[in-house]
């Protein structure tokens, strides 16, 4: 595991690394982790990158708990983890099988910002005829259908992880290269896009920077919540998206969330990407995930029953990476083992999976998730403040609370504020009615359906 040098906070960081490894043990942690990811600390936000999506979510499935705890007792509960993938990020090899994880930069120099005729994130097997359309993601492909046309110039692509966004990312650039060979598309996600900026700045190659980002016909851009905050690479990538527009170019962004949630982005920003067509894709019905499964069983050419194909879909609901996850476990053993995956072996060999996904919420995961998605400070979330703008992220807070915890009521309320648990019974119900009428709260300057809020709310918990 690589770290990135960040100044004050590098020997915190070589800390949650020495005591990763102490924890994990030097074999499970050199296998995993040593040389395969890259970390960096920055105020209370631990991040970890790994070079694929695959990567990402099978190390988060397997060892999240342990980096969760490790966090706690060294950087403290108020430190957020985040796990991401960039397939750009380049990994020095280790010196031999022993050696200790380096405490050292790994930016690159401006030569290696991707060219634009290639994919930065592209892999095979993700292209548009591997997509399952289902009710879940018909909106995203319809709109993924109107850019292929050329009749819009903007496309936000927003859901919880693992439910397909990146592919269709992928699958797009690949389309539109087959379709028209003279335009130029530059795949990429928004932390290599921030970390080129960076690496511009520090060579002092940011002119070679922007001719590479401004002349380009058509910029595809993941995980677009990563620049939420980061007011200096925002104004950066303005300058990108107003050059784009003035060649008439098309912008195709994904983040896990709808721009108007992203509450630390520029008023610039969130208008050029809700000006054009703002999809959201849900988590895969059941007919969705039977048909998911079924096209996984081709393509890992898995011997299996038809009933292990209902129980994988029945069981699996989150997202489409949990799917991948439980298959690729029922191809290994059926590999291992040599037999026909029955109902039987498939509960045996996913009983493990399903427990490692399993996560316990704390009441400070629900508070940090109400402060980020509001711009608050937890002073103010647990203050007497009786103003709108407080009492609405007070209530969510409380209310999502007992639902992902379970926790008493006078619990919930002494910890928000030091209340009695009648004003939590209170916020509960009140938040119940808002969401059987369907009704609409406002956050800054936007009106959102409760029942959307909640929701993005509840998946930001839930990952972690």
């Amino acid at each position: 595991m690589q770290p990135e040098n960040h100044g004050g906070e590098l020997e915190r960081l070589q800390q949650f690394l020495e005591r990763l490894e102490a924890e994990l043990g030097t074999h499970k942690y050199q296998s995993w982790f040593a040389q395969k990811t890259r970390v960096s600390l920055s105020a209370d936000e631990l991040s970890i990158v790994c070079g694929s999506s695959y990567l990402a979510g099978w190390l988060q499935k397997q060892y999240r708990a342990v980096v969760r705890r490790v966090v706690d007792e060294l950087l403290g509960a108020q430190c957020s983890v985040t796990w991401t993938h960039d397939e750009q990020i380049v990994l020095v090899p280790p010196a031999g099988p022993a050696a200790a994880p380096s405490v050292r930069s790994v930016a690159r120099t401006s030569h290696d910002i991707p060219p634009v005729s290639k994919s930065s994130t592209g892999r095979k097997g993700r292209d548009l005829s591997s997509f399952v359309q289902g009710s879940c993601n018909i909106l995203a492909w319809s709109g993924i259908q109107q850019i292929l046309r050329g009749h819009g110039h903007s496309l936000y692509l927003y859901c919880s992880v693992g439910n397909g966004k990146s592919h269709l990312l992928d699958a797009v650039s690949q389309q539109i290269r087959r379709d028209d060979s003279r335009k130029q598309v530059l795949t990429l996600s928004a932390e290599a896009f921030s970390n080129y900026f960076t690496q511009a700045l520090d060579s002092r190659t940011i002119a070679s920077f922007r001719q590479r980002f401004r002349n380009v016909d058509v910029l595809v851009m993941d995980d677009i919540d990563f620049l939420d905050g980061k007011k200096g690479i925002q104004e950066e990538f303005l300058n990108t998206l107003r050059r784009l527009e003035s060649r008439n170019g098309q912008l195709i962004v994904a983040g896990d969330r709808h721009p108007n949630l992203l509450t630390r982005t520029s008023a610039e920003i969130l208008s050029r990407l809700t000006s054009g067509l703002v999809c959201r894709m849900e988590s895969p019905d059941f007919a969705t995930r039977r048909l998911i499964v079924e096209s996984l069983r081709l393509s890992l050419e898995i011997d299996m029953t038809d009933e292990v194909v209902e129980f994988v879909a029945s069981r699996f609901k989150e997202n489409v990476r949990e799917l991948e996850g439980a298959m690729n476990t029922l191809q290994n053993w059926a590999l291992a083992s040599g037999k026909r995956v029955t109902p039987a072996a498939a509960r045996e060999s996913l009983i493990r999976l399903e427990r490692d996904c399993m996560r316990i919420v704390r009441m400070t995961d629900v508070e940090h998730a109400i402060c980020q998605t509001f711009g608050m400070t937890t002073d103010d979330l647990r203050s007497d403040k009786r103003t709108r703008t407080a009492t609405q992220p007070r209530m969510l807070a409380m209310y999502l609370t007992r639902r992902l915890t379970g926790t008493a009521y006078a619990e919930i309320g002494q910890f928000f504020g030091g209340r009695n648990h009648s004003t939590v019974v209170s916020a509960e119900r009140r938040i119940k009615d808002l969401l059987a009428t369907q009704s609409r709260v406002r956050i800054g300057a936007h009106d959102w359906a409760v029942e959307e809020l909640v929701e993005t709310l509840e998946r930001q918990i839930l990952v972690g």
